[in-house]
């Protein structure tokens, strides 16, 4: 009778596993690393294949469990061990997702001898703890407050862990993977709510945000509500500053350089604080009376109005003077300098006054 009790209860351990290993690992893979693998599919195939996120997750998700079943048929630990048996597995789903990624190609980097190392350090846990399985003592309690059933899944939870610590995590190499991924759709709006309430930046996502913008004629009201870059060689790729993975760059310098050409020179020009030359060419392609004026542009001649002795253009508005008014109050009202920029944030973070005198 004990032995059926104990049976029932590795035999519900196992189920317990395996239904946390598929859900972590489809999960996982569907809405954590998605774009990380389609950027590796697309550097891999030089861009001849197209990474399918649903059939994806699925398909390795699946794999990653056959080769459990292998390691489990090969060790059979299948008691307060049985968990491990899970570790190839996980340290594979680490492997695939920890790849750095380039424009050249992927590299493994560390991982060419650190698997390898922890595999061998497997192999001898594994070894110690099938010496010892026989002479574990038999547990009477079964099912989910079984002590059995918790040891295993506190082992999952830690190399669940491991798994998302040692991946792909950095934040803004995911949110420019899937703004490429959603531009190559011709999702612009969805791609300009990736990663949007996180002050994390740079160049390259810079880049990509402003094509987006350009591309729902929003730039000139939205560029500086976004982390931005210091100066204007981030509005377009290069190979110093910023560039893209999977989407095309000639498609970015093209429609900038025909379509939304006066946007993006304007927005040069207020990128690099040279309200002079804004000014100048501001009058030439909007007309400055409209109340359909940009936003940061009707910001930026409310500032270059009140910094200039004989202004180019004079620009007035009651609610922007206003604004702007206290906006120089609230900078004034905090001595320290990083105090007072977080001050003005919270209010103003959103403009380009903002980025004028903090950034």
């Amino acid at each position: 009778m004990k032995e059926q009790v104990a049976g029932n209860g590795t035999s519900f351990t196992r189920i317990i596993c395996t239904v946390a290993f598929l859900i972590f690992t489809f999960c996982f893979l569907y809405f954590y690393q998605a774009d990380i693998l389609a950027a590796e599919q697309h550097v891999l195939s030089e861009g001849k294949t197209h990474y399918s996120p649903l059939i994806g997750a699925v398909l390795i998700t699946l794999v990653l469990y056959l080769v459990h079943l292998g390691v489990y048929a090969l060790t059979g630990l299948y008691k307060r061990a049985h968990a491990l048996t899970y570790f190839p597995s996980l340290l594979a789903l680490t492997v695939l997702t920890g790849v750095g990624i380039h424009e050249d190609g992927c590299s493994i980097g560390h991982w060419i001898w650190v698997a390898p190392l922890l595999l061998v350090a497997y192999g001898v846990i594994v070894s110690m703890m099938r010496k010892y399985q026989p002479y574990e003592q038999a547990m009477n309690s079964m099912g989910p407050f079984s002590r059995m059933t918790w040891v295993n899944l506190l082992t999952m939870a830690v190399m669940f862990l491991f798994v998302g610590i040692f991946s792909n995590n950095d934040d803004v190499f995911h949110y420019r993977m899937k703004m490429e991924s959603c531009l190559k759709d011709g999702k612009y709006k969805e791609a300009l709510k990736v990663g949007k309430k996180s002050r994390v930046s740079d160049p390259s996502l810079f880049l990509l945000r402003a094509f987006a913008l350009s591309k729902t004629n929003s730039l000139g009201d939205h560029l500086f509500t976004y982390p931005t870059t210091s100066g204007s060689h981030a509005l377009l790729p290069d190979d110093r500053h910023s560039s893209t993975l999977m989407f095309p760059e000639m498609d970015i310098k093209r429609f900038a350089s025909t379509k939304a050409a006066d946007d993006y020179r304007l927005c040069a020009y207020l990128l690099d604080k040279d309200l002079v030359s804004f000014a100048k060419s501001v009058r030439k392609c909007y007309d400055l009376k409209s109340p359909d004026l940009p936003k940061h542009y009707r910001e930026a001649l409310t500032l270059y109005t009140h910094k200039s002795a004989n202004p180019l253009v004079s620009y007035h508005s009651n609610v922007l003077d206003a604004d702007y008014e206290d906006f120089l109050k609230l900078g004034k009202s905090v001595s320290d300098k990083q105090q007072q920029e977080n001050v003005v944030r919270d209010t103003y973070g959103n403009t380009y006054w903002f980025y004028y005198f903090y950034h």
